[in-house]
């Protein structure tokens, strides 16, 4: 009787021990199923947005001076100042899908002629919670859009003519840096910048305006050969 007692009270020990086990077990597995995804987000930063001719420089030399700037050779990037102050070039940061921060540029050049030259330097910032990568860039224009990613990024390295006002002639050439498939943490930031040169068959003292918008991607979904395709160019609706 008492080997009986005995082998009950084992019983019920291992019985409780099994479901204290397995409560504390169902916990674990409670908890590490809350899983926090993050939050995507970036900006192109407002103060460090720079651009040479900026509409409203007082006339004068300089980096910091109103009068315009001249291509100095082609095909690559590079200028000279003049002496006169005829042109100038806006920059306006546009948040394009209403979220806070600045996604886009929207870029006028006034008042412009063959060879006249600027230069636009900003910077990308992470202001989310998980790593990302610039994925790809749009220009648009009246012609129509053109998307660039790693894979075709070359183009625009080299330079590429684009038809702004959509008269069917090339009105500026416009290069671009390396910076596509950069890895951006939380808090971290890099410089980009972009060189544009009226070209000759460009009309003179025209207005020429066009939109560069940026997208970025999570680190982990990025693929620097998609498309498979080349630059693309479409119709805007």
């Amino acid at each position: 009787m008492k080997s009986y007692t005995m082998l009950l009270a084992a019983a019920l020990l291992v019985a409780i021990f099994g479901a204290v086990t397995m409560a504390m077990w169902s916990e674990t597995l409670r908890i590490n199923v809350t899983v926090s995804t993050g939050e995507l987000d970036w900006e192109i930063v407002s103060g460090p947005t720079v651009w040479l001719d900026a509409c409203g420089l007082q006339p004068g030399y300089g980096f910091y001076g109103g009068n315009d700037w001249n291509a100095s050779y082609l095909p690559g990037p590079g200028a000279d100042q003049l002496g006169k102050d005829v042109g100038c070039t806006d920059v306006e940061l546009l948040d394009s899908d209403g979220d806070g921060d600045y996604d886009s540029m929207n870029i006028t050049l006034h008042n412009v002629y063959p060879w006249y030259y600027t230069h636009i330097a900003i910077k990308v910032h992470n202001d989310g919670t998980i790593p990302l990568k610039i994925w790809r860039i749009i220009v648009v224009t009246s012609n129509g859009s053109y998307t660039y990613y790693e894979l075709n990024e070359q183009e625009l390295q080299q330079g590429v003519e684009l038809d702004v006002d959509g008269d069917g002639e090339k009105d500026i050439l416009l290069w671009w840096g390396d910076n596509f498939g950069v890895q951006l943490h939380p808090c971290q930031s890099a410089d980009i910048s972009l060189d544009i040169t009226v070209l000759q068959t460009a009309k003179e003292g025209t207005t020429y305006n066009f939109l560069i918008k940026f997208e970025a991607i999570a680190w982990n979904e990025y693929e620097a050969a998609l498309p498979p395709t080349t630059t693309t160019t479409t119709t805007p609706p």
